[in-house]
């Protein structure tokens, strides 16, 4: 059933005029918005005319890539808010608003240069949430849409280690995850749908039944292309030894589970030699480095970095940790390994089934206590650290 369906969207696709939205596309980026360029690439592979509606993050660099690649059936129209509206996103409730407001306002833009039905079809992009409507569906008969997410629930016994800010964001979103379907614009998208992408069978569950005989497990979310990466890795120094390197890479947010490896190296004082290495920016930076600064932890937070530029810190690293609470994820884990990096990842984000087992060391949550995750943790550190110095730190 799943390969007719798989077939027939094929076939429907095929020379069609199509128009498709993203709130995140853009190349050389993060795992959001890379999502929406595979999209938008395998789309204009399949359709003979593509109009793709984003934002105008880097416009020169999208169409730079359709014009080395020859690509000449795509046409970008860049659409965006206010920049007082833009920079309500900053905050906590902007990072739920904001999406949702550009998702209303798009539909309005749209009209004044599109009639109903317009298109054969429609496509709303970008890894989301389904709290996030498109009412794109107006424009074309055949509309589908994801891949979706944020079905994934946070268990109450982890909101030990976020703050109380975070505490109470986490219970928020609980909240929003099932008022969302009493929401006409959600309903009516789900409902007019002909197939929906979900990136996890968390948030497959969590949609009304009616929706779940048309959703289906994406297959290729988590695909990475190797040439995103061309890098000469014998120009990168040997591993130093006497040094257990460990990275994060992706936005700093509380439910990516830091602080579990913040908590994990504070254990561990005195008994490892290490370096933990940030890579990215996100609105909960300040509570790791005053949680690093306080214990006097070795951490380095270096910012955002250019996703092609991440295979230096691959390749010099030991160990990738991805503690991802909301089960979902990243590309990052699947780039960490193409780039042979173990990644450590607890067992709530299913990582066998979405990466792989290969390279993969997986904490067990299932009935364990937060300090029993946190003693897990700090002895696979421990244990990969005396993998490489058999010698004790102090004698």
């Amino acid at each position: 059933m799943k390969q007719f369906l798989f077939f027939l969207y094929f076939l429907q696709a095929m020379g069609m005029k199509t128009i498709m939205s993203s709130y995140h596309c853009e190349p050389d980026r993060g795992s959001e918005f890379e999502t929406g360029w595979q999209e938008l690439l395998q789309l204009a592979a399949k359709c003979s005319d593509l109009i793709v509606v984003t934002r105008p993050f880097n416009r020169e660099k999208a169409e730079k890539v359709f014009r080395e690649k020859g690509i000449s059936n795509t046409t970008f129209i860049f659409f965006d808010l206010p920049v007082a509206v833009n920079g309500f996103k900053k905050t906590s409730v902007g990072k739920q608003v904001v999406p949702y407001i550009w998702e209303l306002i798009l539909f309005f833009f749209l009209l004044k240069r599109y009639s109903r039905n317009q298109f054969q079809h429609a496509h709303r992009a970008s890894v989301g949430s389904y709290r996030f409507p498109s009412l794109l569906w107006y424009f074309s008969p055949y509309f589908t849409w994801g891949p979706i997410a944020s079905g994934e629930i946070v268990p109450i016994r982890f909101l030990s280690v976020f703050s109380w800010k975070g505490r109470v964001q986490e219970v928020l979103r609980l909240v929003l995850q099932h008022t969302s379907f009493v929401d006409p614009f959600v309903l009516s998208a789900l409902y007019k749908a002909q197939k929906i992408g979900v990136a996890t069978t968390a948030t497959r569950n969590i949609l009304p039944p009616f929706v779940r005989k048309k959703a289906y497990l994406q297959p290729d979310y988590y695909v990475v292309n190797k040439n995103d990466f061309q890098v000469d890795f014998s120009a990168y120094k040997a591993k130093e030894g006497g040094v257990l390197k460990l990275l994060f890479v992706g936005r700093l947010l509380e439910w990516k589970g830091i602080m579990f490896i913040l908590k994990a190296l504070r254990q561990l004082e005195g008994k490892i030699n290490y370096e933990f290495t940030i890579i990215g920016e996100g609105p909960d930076r300040a509570v790791f480095q005053q949680y690093a600064e306080k214990y006097k932890l070795k951490v380095s937070f270096l910012g955002a970095k250019p996703r092609r530029d991440l295979s230096s810190y691959y390749a010099s690293h030991d160990l990738f940790v991805s503690m991802d609470m909301h089960g979902r994820g990243s590309f990052t884990m699947v780039e960490a390994k193409m780039h042979n990096l173990p990644v450590l990842a607890l067992d709530i984000t299913d990582p066998d089934k979405l990466t792989g087992e290969e390279l993969m060391i997986i904490i067990t949550t299932k009935q364990q206590s937060v300090k029993a995750i946190i003693n897990q943790i700090a002895q696979v550190l421990l244990d990969k650290y005396t993998e490489q110095n058999p010698v004790p730190l102090y004698q």
